[in-house]
């Protein structure tokens, strides 16, 4: 019998919200990307929450159950080129997740400070990463006991993102049944993502 409790994330504003069949968050990391970054400030200025400097992201498991409010949202990328494709909530821009093809349909990326949602965060954090891009201008990154990674660009960082035992486990081609469908489907159903064609690295904010 399964012990699996749902969970939902939604919008601000409450149109718009999405329910998974598993609401326990399978990897936390602090991300300093610019791409991240730039997803917020685009949100922000639209009328989102304020971003933080080194954002919460957490994976939750792309089994989606229920959604609400479809004809609200809208799917984005920040440029032609871009490998990740965000939904937002068109009327207050919440950020109500992010697809990427190394997901491979498995789990799909939430940041709670730029939604609403119910679902169990406790997992520890992962690493903190991709500070090749955090401005010079930030407050220095916490000293947390866990992996910081600079990029993936070279070999020995590669060989340590492979050896993090929930990275191997999470970002793998799926094999158990689906309950419901996944981010991606619902991407799909959503309908072609818009094209921001904001430059690389641009701070909007």
């Amino acid at each position: 019998m399964s012990n699996l409790q749902s969970g939902t994330i939604s919008c601000k504003c409450g149109r718009c919200e999405i329910t998974v069949a598993d609401k326990r968050a399978v990897q936390y990391f602090r991300c300093g990307c610019e791409d991240c970054r730039q997803g917020l400030e685009w949100a922000r200025i639209k009328g989102g929450d304020k971003l933080e400097q080194l954002p919460h992201l957490y994976y939750i498991p792309a089994d989606i159950t229920s959604v609400k409010g479809k004809d609200f949202m809208e799917v984005y990328k920040l440029r032609c080129e871009g490998r990740s494709t965000r939904l937002y909530c068109g009327s207050c821009y919440s950020l109500m997740g992010v697809e990427h093809p190394n997901y491979q349909g498995n789990v799909f990326l939430i940041f709670p400070r730029h939604c609403k949602t119910d679902c169990d965060l406790s997992v520890k954090l992962t690493a903190i990463i991709c500070m090749i891009d955090y401005p010079e201008d930030y407050d220095a990154p916490p000293e947390d006991e866990v992996p910081l990674f600079y990029s993936r660009k070279f070999k020995q960082e590669q060989k340590r993102w492979s050896q993090i035992p929930l990275v191997a486990a999470n970002f793998k081609q799926r094999t158990k049944p689906r309950k419901g469908i996944s981010f991606t489907e619902l991407i799909e159903a959503v309908g072609p993502p818009k094209i921001l064609n904001l430059e690389k690295g641009e701070r909007l904010i």
